[in-house]
């Protein structure tokens, strides 16, 4: 079953290089896989806009939930049932990134392997730069290295947007009366970590990754001001 799956993905990424024509060879190969994530991501859309929207009522929340959490004091039953009420709707925060796994999985022979489903794979006979859209690491040269620095690029554009976001955050706390939270150490980690799969990945598997890091990097600030508005 999984094979198919595959062979289905490989169909549809080969319909979409072959409609790039005249583009041809790997830069073909790379912009179909571009063109695949986007497509992907927008039939995602609707469940960021419903992760936007809880994301805001939680944030919305904040305050009512330290004054909440003074209320309680030492009572954890109370304690509990505000931060239930607080994390109400939240289950769908990290389904987008869990529904593009089973595509990814998919398509990762049509990055991989030179047979998909019983059948020759012609995608990986392209090459980027004389370097075939399979190589990884230190064999896929120079593509490799664009591929890093433009998520790394997009990585520090994360970074900044999300301490300038906690610090907003903190200013817009501290008139209710409530005390700041500092912003985790972590907010200027996570967006690297994206990076480090590059480093093992095909350059073809790469370019997803990309794609759908760059989707996000523009996708997420935009419905956090549609819906923050409203």
């Amino acid at each position: 079953m999984f094979d198919a799956a595959s062979g289905f993905a490989l169909d549809v990424l080969t319909t979409l290089v072959n409609a790039l024509a005249p583009i041809d060879g790997g830069v073909a190969v790379l912009a179909g896989v571009a063109l695949l994530t986007a497509l992907v991501r927008l039939a995602l859309h609707p469940l960021a806009r419903r992760q936007a929207r809880a994301m805001q009522a939680q944030l919305a929340k904040a305050p009512a939930l330290a004054e909440a959490r003074k209320r309680a004091g030492d009572d954890p039953a109370k304690m509990q049932a505000e931060l239930l009420d607080a994390t109400k709707g939240m289950g769908g925060v990290f389904l987008p990134m869990l529904l593009q796994m089973p595509v990814f999985l998919a398509l990762y022979p049509a990055f991989s392997r030179s047979t998909v489903d019983g059948r020759h794979n012609a995608l990986l006979d392209a090459d980027l730069l004389g370097v075939p859209l399979h190589a990884h690491g230190l064999a896929a040269g120079l593509p490799l290295l664009v591929l890093v620095a433009a998520l790394v690029a997009i990585a520090t554009v994360n970074v900044r947007r999300a301490r300038r976001q906690a610090a907003a955050q903190r200013d817009a706390a501290q008139p209710q009366g409530v005390a700041p939270q500092p912003a985790p150490a972590l907010v200027g980690i996570l967006p690297y970590i994206a990076v480090v799969p590059a480093l093992f990945m095909p350059l073809a598997a790469g370019m997803y990754l990309l794609t759908s890091t760059a989707w996000s990097a523009v996708e997420a600030p935009l419905l956090r001001r549609r819906y923050s508005a409203g």
